[in-house]
C-alpha cells in the first residue's frame, strides 16, 4: 500500500486546523509574505474564473470580512483590469478602513477601492445578472450555520441556480467535517487552497463542492513537509496494481475461498448479490451458508456457488474450517437463528484468528451486544451511518455531523479495520486513513453494500491484506457504481455493476 509520506499533495489530506497554522510557517519557508499568499490566492482562483468564462462576461463577486473576502477582492480587481464587468458585494459595503490598517483583508479592500472600484450590499445581488458568481464570503473558518444577509444570500445564488466559483470553501460547508448546519451555496467548482481540507471530500460536501481544484499557491512542497497528513484521497488510479496478474498454471485452490452466511426467508437476494460479487472480482471458490427455507433458491441464483442450508453449528462448522475467509450478514436478519449463525461465525473466527467481514444485519447483531469487543485486525466492519450510530449508540444525524469523529470512535470501540459509507467513503485501517473520492448518486439503491461485502471478502480471499482490500474493495465498488451510473443514475441496480467490478479487478478499465 502506498504509504502517507510518499503520495503527492494532492493525495495528502488536511484538517483545518492544520492549515490555518501551517500556512504561515510554509510560506515563510518559501519567502512569501502572508499578503503576497493572498495575492496568489486571488491570481489562482481568477485562473480558473477566465478559463470558465471569457471577458466582457458578467461577473459578480461576493466578499465577507475576512481573508476569504480579501482574496475576493483580489479576484475582482483582477478580473476587472482584464476586461469583465465587475460587481463587488460586500457584507458590509461601507465599511471605513484606515489606509494604515496591517490586516492583508483590508489591504486587499483598499486596492480594490483605490482601482475605482465600489461595494454593495450583498442583499442586492440579483445572481440571474452575472455570468458567474464568485463566492468568497466564509472560508475554513467558518464551522456555524450561515445567519443573516450571508444565508439569505446563499438560498438566492442556490434557488437560481446561479454558476457560483467557491474560493477555498463554499460559504456554510463546514471544511472539516463535511457537514451543513444550515444553509451552503451550490458550487459548480471550488478552488481549494493550500492544501486539500477534508470536510470537502465527505458527508454533505458533496452536494456543494462541485468540481474540486487544488491551488497550492507557490507552498505546497513546503507545507507538506512541515505537516503530516491525516487522511489519503484514494481514486481509481491510485490501486492498478494491488491485483497481481495471475500465473498461467494458477487454479481455483490458489485464488481462496470465501464463506458467505446470511440468507434468511424474505432476504435471499443480498446473499446472491454478496455471493456473484465475490466470483466476479476473481475469488477461486465461493460457499454460502444459508436459512433452510432459502437454499433452493440461493442455489438455483448462481451455479457456480456452493450453497447449503445450515441448521445447526454442526453443519456450519465444516464450512467454516474450508473457508479462509468468511462475510457474515448479507441478508442474516435478526432472528433465532441469525444470532446463533452470529455466535457461531464469530467464535470460529476469534479462536483461529480467521479474517471475516461484517456488514448488514451482521453488525446489527454486533450493536446489540453489550459488552464492546476488541475484534482486531482481521474483521472488517463496512457500516452505513445508520449501523455506524447502532454501533456507537447515538444518532444517526450525530454520525453524518461529523463522519470523522464516528470513524474514529468505532475504531477505539473495534480496533478493527473499517469502512464508514456515504458520499466519500472514510476508511481506518493498520495502513492509516484515506478518503475514497469515488461514487455515484446512481448507487442510492438496495444491494450495493451486499456487493461491497462480496468484493472486500473475494480480494481477501486472494490474498490482498485486509488493510489493504478494504480500500480497494471501496474504491472499485464506488467507480462501478460511477461507470454503470453513466447509463442513467435513476434505475441503477446493483447488479449492473458486476460486469465494471470484473473489469476494473483485471486493469481493463480505470
Amino acid at each position: 500500500m502506498t504509504a502517507i509520506d510518499n503520495v503527492s499533495l494532492a493525495q495528502r489530506v488536511y484538517t483545518v486546523e492544520q492549515v490555518q497554522k501551517g500556512e504561515k510557517p510554509a510560506a515563510e519557508a518559501c519567502s512569501i509574505s502572508m499578503m503576497q499568499l493572498m495575492s496568489a490566492a486571488g491570481a489562482a482562483v481568477f485562473k480558473h474564473l477566465q478559463q470558465d468564462v471569457k471577458a466582457p462576461a458578467k461577473i459578480a463577486v461576493c466578499c465577507g470580512e475576512g481573508n476569504n473576502g480579501g482574496d475576493g477582492y483580489v479576484i475582482a480587481r483582477l478580473a476587472q483590469e482584464a476586461g469583465y464587468q465587475v460587481d463587488v458585494f460586500a457584507l458590509s459595503p461601507n465599511k471605513t478602513i484606515s489606509s494604515k490598517t496591517d490586516n492583508n483583508a483590508e489591504r486587499a479592500r483598499l486596492a480594490w477601492r483605490d482601482s475605482g472600484g465600489q461595494e454593495k450590499a450583498v442583499n442586492d445581488c440579483e445572481p440571474q445578472r452575472y455570468d458567474i458568481v464568485v463566492d468568497a464570503l466564509f472560508g475554513v473558518g467558518l464551522n456555524r450555520a450561515l445567519e443573516g444577509a450571508a444565508a439569505t444570500l446563499a438560498q438566492t445564488l442556490n434557488e437560481a441556480s446561479a454558476k457560483v466559483l467557491a474560493v477555498d470553501v463554499p460559504s456554510g460547508l463546514n471544511a472539516d467535517t463535511g457537514s451543513v448546519p444550515g444553509i451552503a451555496v451550490h458550487a459548480y467548482k471550488t478552488v481549494c487552497l493550500v492544501a486539500h481540507k477534508r470536510g470537502l471530500l465527505t458527508g454533505k460536501a458533496k452536494n456543494h463542492v462541485g468540481q474540486l481544484v487544488l491551488e497550492d499557491l507557490g507552498i505546497g512542497d513546503a507545507f507538506a513537509k512541515q505537516n503530516k497528513a491525516t487522511y489519503v484521497r484514494v481514486t481509481t488510479e491510485h490501486i492498478q496494481n494491488w491485483l497481481p496478474r495471475r500465473q498461467p498454471c494458477e487454479h481455483k485452490g490458489d485464488n481462496g475461498h470465501v464463506l458467505i452466511v446470511g440468507g434468511q426467508p424474505g432476504m435471499s437476494g443480498a446473499v446472491v448479490l454478496a455471493m456473484q460479487a465475490a466470483l466476479r472480482c476473481g475469488a477461486g471458490k465461493v460457499s454460502v451458508a444459508c436459512h433452510p427455507e432459502v437454499q433452493a433458491m440461493v442455489a438455483a441464483a448462481q451455479p457456480e456457488a456452493m450453497v447449503r442450508a445450515v441448521s445447526s453449528q454442526k453443519d456450519l462448522q465444516a464450512m467454516m474450517e474450508l473457508a479462509n475467509v468468511i462475510a457474515l450478514g448479507p441478508g442474516l436478519g435478526q432472528s433465532d437463528w441469525s444470532r446463533e449463525a452470529f455466535s457461531w461465525v464469530a467464535d470460529h473466527c476469534i479462536n483461529t484468528n480467521k479474517a471475516w467481514v461484517i456488514d448488514a444485519d451482521g453488525l446489527n447483531i454486533l450493536a446489540a451486544h453489550e459488552q464492546k469487543e476488541r475484534l482486531g485486525s482481521r474483521v472488517i466492519l463496512t457500516p452505513h451511518p445508520g449501523e455506524a450510530a447502532r454501533l456507537l449508540n447515538i444518532d444517526s444525524n450525530k454520525v453524518e455531523s461529523d463522519r470523522f469523529s464516528a470513524l474514529n470512535a468505532l475504531r477505539d470501540n473495534y480496533e478493527a479495520q473499517i469502512l464508514l459509507k456515504g458520499a466519500g467513503s472514510l476508511v481506518t485501517s493498520d495502513a492509516g486513513q484515506f478518503i475514497l473520492d469515488v461514487g455515484s448518486p446512481a448507487m442510492a439503491s438496495g444491494g450495493m453494500g451486499d456487493l461491497l461485502t462480496g468484493l472486500v471478502s473475494g480480494l481477501v480471499a486472494q490474498g490482498m491484506p485486509e488493510a489493504e482490500a478494504v480500500v480497494a474493495a471501496g474504491i472499485w465498488h464506488g467507480r462501478a457504481g460511477e461507470l454503470a451510473g453513466n447509463e442513467g443514475e435513476r434505475g441503477t441496480l446493483a447488479s449492473d455493476l458486476l460486469p465494471y467490478i470484473r473489469q476494473l479487478v483485471n486493469g481493463k478499465i480505470t
